[in-house]
């Protein structure tokens, strides 16, 4: 038991925990060079601008909080961070230590007191730059804020020298939850904002939660990104326009059924008002290892408020790109929405034959799977009226000679219970992935893996927290919603064992769901921290093959519980949190 006991305080110890500290409040804009510290909260009180030539320096597990009413003396709607152009940040949290950004009442320590439907707290970070866009005029505001000369971005040679490898700082396991809420009435605004944003600057393992809009927009410029989340966001959640023309790979977008998320990718290309959509540089972003999960084949998109916001893929206003090795699944309408206009300047004549080295536009090596418009390309593509039927089964065909319907075999996309967003050693996804003969070749900003989405393979549904990226610093992990670490026989899925429980945290009975390989006998237990035995769950004999029971929980406190399941073959745990 003491052996057991320790693997159970080291399970909860091993995530971060966030101690409380004293707050201070962030009303004044950053002029000079700041760090702020994990040892202290921070409340922006407003709208706070990190001025031109100062660098605001964050240690790793700091939290900063944005005050869901700010003073009456700053003027403004919403508490929110912009980093100027040429001002600077450096967020570098760790896996174990991530820099958070929330809202003042979110208490990061207490997993069931925000969720995924609690949007619009605060307001979101936006990083500015100066690269270049395709705009007229070369230099704009940054949607969502009062225009001023502190939101202006990009460059025209004299306000701004233009700088495509521009270097605005680093944002390195970062958190940005439960924002959205817009600085001007009636907007909302992203997650995390990037205004010309150039390739200098690192952006990798940063997540949106619960944003009431986009979770990631990019008005132009050249940035670089790797380990993105988007998860339970109001809208998009990969936005580019205005002449992007960076790169991502290693990605995930998880919708969550009954709210009004949609696409997962919204890729523009000029805007009207600005020049044109036929402006120049185009859109050209480029996309590798996304795993995009939609709110569900059966979810209801009537209440989506936009047309096609159903989509997995809207590519509009003359936008190319490049979409390789990424997996779709489990959307409500269509895969791709490509816009044809009769006079030619449009995304659809873009796509031309999806041809490698002649088009601008290329979609291959995907899997598409689980949409509720039918389970064909004719069906996935959505009929624009503007096409001639011929012309329509022609980017049918192109999209099918060069992509796959198949089910990608994700170990579990239960939302509440046991996410588990890697393919199964199985699938076919396992394996695949192309980085010879197209963009991607010879780039080394791209990793060369096998596998297509954004996850390494797994033999069996079980623990997503330390195989995948996502473990220690992503609110998916700290919340229970991935599948939970396990407490002992770390190659339990080898053994022929897998363990669920859900809703995670819960506020009433909980249900366990396991999975056995062979016939054999089980013990299913709860254990306190103590590692005090204070329910037996299941015991007996069980077949092989899938089963459940529920774990009671109107006699337990308030707090955190292993549910252990013992079995013939080895043992897996999962933590269960119960709240009130």
């Amino acid at each position: 038991m003491y052996r057991f006991a320790t693997a159970l305080l080291a399970l909860l110890l091993a995530g971060p925990a966030f101690a409380q500290a004293p707050t201070v409040t962030v009303s004044s804009d950053i002029s000079t060079d700041t760090q702020w510290s994990a040892s202290e909260v921070y409340l922006l009180d407003g709208l706070i601008y990190v001025r031109p030539g100062a660098t605001l320096t964050i240690e790793a597990g700091t939290i900063i909080k944005g005050r869901a009413i700010p003073s009456a003396a700053t003027g403004d709607l919403a508490s929110g961070l912009v980093v100027m152009v040429d001002g600077n940040i450096e967020a570098n949290g760790r896996a174990d230590a991530p820099i958070i950004f929330t809202a003042e009442a979110d208490n990061v320590d207490d997993p069931s007191d925000l969720g995924p439907d609690d949007r619009a707290e605060w307001g979101g970070l936006i990083v500015l730059g100066r690269a270049t866009t395709n705009s007229t005029p070369a230099i704009n505001n940054v949607e969502g804020v009062p225009a001023s000369d502190d939101t202006r971005f990009g460059c025209d040679g004299t306000t701004f020298q233009c700088d495509d490898a521009d270097d605005s700082g680093t944002l390195r396991y970062v958190s940005v939850r439960h924002a959205g809420f817009g600085f001007e009435t009636d907007s909302e605004i992203n997650g995390m904002t990037f205004g010309a944003v150039g390739s200098g600057t690192t952006i990798e393992y940063v997540e949106v939660f619960a944003n009431s809009d986009d979770a990631f927009e990019f008005f132009g410029g050249t940035a670089q990104a790797r380990y993105l989340v988007g998860a339970f966001n109001g809208d998009d959640t990969f936005d580019t326009d205005r002449g992007f023309r960076g790169k991502f790979q290693f990605g995930l977008s998880i919708n969550n059924p009954g709210n009004d998320a949609g696409r997962c990718f919204e890729n523009d290309g000029g805007v009207s008002s600005l020049g044109g959509e036929d402006a120049t540089p185009y859109s050209v972003p480029v996309y590798s290892n996304i795993t995009c999960i939609g709110a569900g084949e059966d979810a209801d998109d009537t209440q989506l408020g936009e047309e096609l916001n159903s989509a997995a893929l809207q590519l509009r206003d003359n936008t190319g790109g490049r979409i390789y090795n990424s997996i779709f699944v489990d959307f409500p309408g269509s895969a791709l929405d490509l816009e044809a206009l009769s006079s030619g300047e449009d995304t659809e004549n873009r796509f031309g034959t999806n041809t490698e080295g002649t088009d601008d536009l290329i979609i291959a090596n995907n899997i598409f799977f689980g949409f509720g418009a039918g389970s064909t390309f004719a069906d996935l593509v959505n009929d624009d009226s503007d096409n001639s039927p011929a012309r329509q089964q022609a980017i049918e065909a192109a999209l099918a000679g060069s992509n796959t319907i198949a089910d990608p075999s994700l170990a579990n996309v239960d939302r509440e219970m046991g996410f588990d967003p890697r393919p199964l050693g199985s699938s076919v996804a396992a394996a695949g992935a192309l980085f010879e003969g197209n963009a991607l070749d010879g780039d080394d900003f791209f990793e060369v893996v096998d596998y297509r989405g954004a996850f390494a393979p797994t033999s069996g549904t079980g623990d997503a927290s330390t195989p995948t990226w996502l473990g220690g610093w992503t609110a998916l992990y700290q919340n229970g919603i991935l599948s939970g670490p396990a407490v002992a026989n770390e190659d339990a899925p080898e053994a022929g064992l897998a363990l669920a429980v859900g809703p995670n945290p819960t506020r009433g009975d909980a249900t366990v769901r396991f999975s056995l390989d062979r016939a054999q006998r089980v013990e299913i237990a709860l254990y306190d921290v103590l590692g005090r035995r204070v329910a037996t769950v299941a015991e007996g004999a069980f077949a092989a093959g899938a089963a459940a029971a529920t774990v009671p929980t109107a006699t337990l406190s308030t707090g955190v519980y292993v549910l252990r399941l013992q079995g013939e073959t080895g043992a897996v745990a999962r933590q269960l949190s119960v709240a009130r």
